[in-house]
């Protein structure tokens, strides 16, 4: 037998199959329904590919527009007062943005919507153990700084190499994750050793687009991330990153693919009208 023909005749027939599915799926693409058969089809395009998908792929397929929202004024003094108690400290403004120093804690904290916290030895404690007790912390401290955290949600935790843990909120608008407005704070066994507070008041969705629905997104944009495993796939707005200089005044929907390839975990964002990648504000 020639091997070597019999290879290329695989190789064909291998190419030839996955063309035969993209060109079913592009075709279901065109109808506003998502059928069983259109997303069964998608998880064996990803499955040629080297892609598993470990997730429910979301059916979502109505027109959504963009969030529009409003700067959170934060009260510096307080924020101060509340993190250094009556502790002397050192404080230093530039273009707006506030450095606080008390011995090993640093504030910064930006005009609006944005603070970071830092403290190489913090005292609360180990009580802290578990996400429940962190979420109730947080609720205390920031109604106490009078900030928002109304509708914020865990997103998810991440244990770090030092053995601190990482934990991660996010507000809800409705059904859709916000981004861009978050707390990601990192806990050691003594406390609190980082923290940073992100948010915008969401106002109103409008103008209203029609979207391309998730596994058209998964088939258009994952085509060579062999050993990639997906295991979350969500939808919500984010503020997108478009540099330090640049106004944002709405927040773009987008598609959130969370997935890890060789142990790296990795959050990847597609606009949902074009499945174009993009960069946000999201830490």
């Amino acid at each position: 037998m020639d091997w070597a023909k019999a290879k290329n005749i695989l190789i064909f027939m291998f190419i030839l199959l996955n063309l035969l599915l993209f060109v079913t799926i592009i075709t279901l693409f065109k109808s506003d329904n998502i059928s069983r058969e259109m997303v069964d089809d998608t998880y064996k395009i990803l499955e040629n590919r080297g892609v598993v998908v470990k997730c429910d792929i979301p059916l979502y397929n109505k027109e959504i527009g963009t969030l529009i929202s409003t700067n959170i004024d934060l009260d510096k003094n307080l924020i101060i007062k509340v993190f250094f108690g009556d502790s002397k400290y050192e404080e230093e403004t530039s273009d707006g943005v506030v450095k606080a120093f008390s011995g090993n804690k640093m504030l910064i904290i930006e005009k609006v919507n944005t603070f970071v916290y830092n403290n190489i030895e913090p005292e609360e404690g180990n009580y802290l153990t578990d996400l429940k007790k962190v979420q109730n912390y947080l609720a205390d401290l920031f109604k106490t700084m009078k900030v928002p955290f109304e509708k914020f949600y865990f997103d998810k935790m991440e244990d770090m190499e030092d053995g601190q843990k990482k934990y991660i909120f996010r507000q809800k608008k409705g059904e859709f994750w916000l981004y861009s407005n978050y707390v990601e704070v990192t806990v050691s066994e003594k406390g609190i050793t980082y923290l940073k507070y992100n948010n915008r008041k969401p106002k109103e969705i409008t103008g209203g687009k029609k979207i391309m629905p998730a596994y058209q997104v998964l088939i258009k944009n994952l085509t060579e991330d062999r050993g990639t495993v997906i295991d979350k796939i969500d939808l919500g707005f984010g503020e997108q990153f478009v540099g330090n200089d640049t106004k944002v005044l709405d927040d773009i929907p987008v598609w959130r693919i969370t997935a890890k390839n060789s142990e790296k975990i990795m959050e990847r964002y597609f606009k949902v009208y074009n499945g174009e990648e993009v960069k946000l504000n999201d830490k």
